[in-house]
């Protein structure tokens, strides 16, 4: 509690900063709703003069409060305007206009990190530009060439940051609690839930290890696509506070002159920029989070890369199904697969009216029933979901929503680049690959055997658990009621799973012994070609099973 306290006195010039900037472009109301507007009385008439008066827009003093209060705030700003599902549109736009560029630091204390974390730089740099190619509010980015001439680029943090950080987040942590207790129209967006989303992100964009990290991932993911590069990292001439990674000029990929230049025409380069992303989000479930037009380039050969690794989104296989079956379900007209695939994706909310949320759902889904995968508006269907979802007061989880924004701005480079291009076109087929994989033998075999596992495990505890809860009823220390409401039912429903779950161990099985018979020689196919027949049998007897008890 004292060190708490020691920490509030210590913070206190920058809340009253925080707070009489919120004054200044006509936030009163916010600063009233939490009752702190005393911290910042005195200044007040100061804040208010007649000659700051804010612009109308309520959305444009929100941007111009997040670039007046520096580095943490104009990455809160880009944070909420990849958030439709919190934020309405007018303020998507105007935070998406928040630049992260800041006066670079001296090239002195960049040499001074580069000593403490690397050694004396002539040890391993024949020249290092003392101007930065780009200066942001996390880092900067050096140009310098190795003693071996090889060219590379250094990003390197600033100096103190994490302390200017630190401080900040808990201001920001605090702020977001009182205006959760006291703000009904900001509690509904769940601002201490935003704030720990907001510090993870921030956090590990400090740490430029997680950033080499994430790069060299994505490299080792991507070695054999042909149409791909990434940056190769230099491991030791990189620290928590330095990236050390190779140069990469190349084409910025809305320069469709310099594209044309290459040999290569933009409509190949649009379409090879949708495969990467959508084999990253399907495939891998490690994608680019933004790839908007400074992020990527583009090589002679028409190779796409992927710069900034500082952002990136991660999903695992069951989450990456979901999102398939969302969009299948869509597809289909099959209004309870989609109302499935939300639940299923964690997106809820309090006090949702689910009849209304299906009947709109339904709605939104006959719009769309004449389309396919090949010929969807990917984004404007995405960002009809989204406004869906925010209007029910649903929340969608963050990389979901990372990967909502990553679909829409990939669609949107590759129209500058063709005006035909569809994203959806690209992503179909590991949207169908990740739907093929759901039922394959080999995946049926490894759940049946995770199974089988369970049930040894629950058969092992089942004696020693009995025998403890029996011993603890002739005590009388434990009392057993049976309620036999629905009971045959339930016997009903565990007979038919454990129906199911033999029926798919014998396909799997039947399946690796007819492969195994078909390897031992042409003498022995029939008997594996007989055996495959069984289990497609098989396998449509329990596919049609689960259907129809789903």
């Amino acid at each position: 509690m004292l060190r708490e306290t020691v920490g509030h006195l210590r913070d206190l010039p920058r809340y009253r900063q925080i707070l009489s900037t919120l004054l200044r472009y006509g936030y009163q109301d916010v600063v009233a709703a939490i009752h702190i507007e005393g911290l910042v009385r005195p200044l007040e008439q100061i804040a208010l003069g007649e000659e700051n008066i804010p612009p109308a827009d309520r959305a444009m003093r929100l941007r111009m409060v997040c670039e007046d209060l520096g580095p943490t705030f104009v990455k809160l700003g880009q944070l909420l305007s990849t958030r439709p599902d919190l934020m309405p549109d007018s303020y998507i736009q105007e935070l998406s206009l928040l630049r992260d560029e800041v006066r670079p630091f001296p090239y002195a204390e960049a040499e001074a990190i580069i000593r403490e974390d690397l050694g004396p730089p002539e040890n391993f740099f024949a020249a290092i530009d003392p101007v930065p190619l780009a200066s942001a509010s996390i880092s900067q980015v050096h140009a310098a060439t190795l003693l071996n001439g090889r060219s590379v680029v250094l990003k390197i943090r600033r100096p103190g940051i994490e302390k200017v950080v630190q401080a900040d987040l808990d201001i920001l942590r605090n702020l977001a609690h009182l205006a959760e207790r006291r703000i009904p129209w900001i509690a509904a967006a769940r601002p201490m839930a935003l704030a720990k989303e907001f510090e993870r992100n921030l956090k590990r964009e400090l740490d430029l290890n997680a950033e080499r990290r994430t790069m060299q991932r994505c490299k080792l993911q991507l070695a054999k696509e042909p149409h791909v590069y990434v940056p190769e990292t230099i491991d030791n001439l990189s620290s928590g506070r330095i990236l050390t990674m190779e140069r990469i000029d190349g084409v910025d990929i809305d320069d469709l002159d310099g594209i044309r230049a290459l040999g290569i025409t933009p409509e190949e380069v649009a379409v090879r920029g949708g495969v990467l992303l959508a084999k990253q989000i399907f495939t891998y479930g490690l994608f680019h989070a933004d790839p908007h037009p400074g992020n990527l380039r583009v090589l002679p050969g028409g190779i796409v890369v992927q710069l900034d690794y500082g952002l990136f989104g991660q999903m695992d296989l069951p989450t990456r199904e979901r999102i398939a079956d969302l969009l299948l379900g869509l597809m289909a007209q099959d209004t309870d697969r989609v109302m499935r695939a939300l639940d299923d994706l964690e997106i809820s909310g309090e006090g949702v009216d689910y009849r209304a949320l299906r009947r709109d759902l339904g709605e939104m889904v006959l719009t769309y029933s004449e389309l396919t995968l090949d010929n969807i508006d990917l984004s404007k269907l995405l960002g009809e979901l989204v406004a869906l979802i925010r209007s029910h007061h649903l929340r969608l989880p963050p990389d979901l929503m990372l990967l909502i924004r990553s679909l829409i701005t990939i669609e949107s480079v590759g129209r500058h680049l063709d005006p035909h291009f569809d994203v959806a076109t690209h992503a179909r087929p590991y949207v169908a690959a990740l739907t093929r994989k759901r039922y394959s033998p080999w995946r049926l075999l490894a759940a049946a055997g995770r199974t089988a596992e369970d049930v040894q495990r629950v058969a092992t505890l089942l004696p020693e658990v009995l025998g403890q809860s029996l011993e603890s009823i002739r005590r009388g220390e434990l009392r057993v009621t049976f309620d036999l409401h629905k009971f045959e039912q339930l016997v009903k429903q565990l007979t038919r799973t454990g129906n199911t779950l033999a029926a798919g161990i014998v396909i799997a099985g039947l399946v690796v012994g007819s492969s195994l018979i078909v390897d031992a020689g042409p003498r022995l196919l029939p008997l594996g070609v007989t055996g495959y027949a069984i289990a497609v049998i098989l396998g449509g007897w329990l596919l049609w099973n689960m259907f129809r008890h789903s």
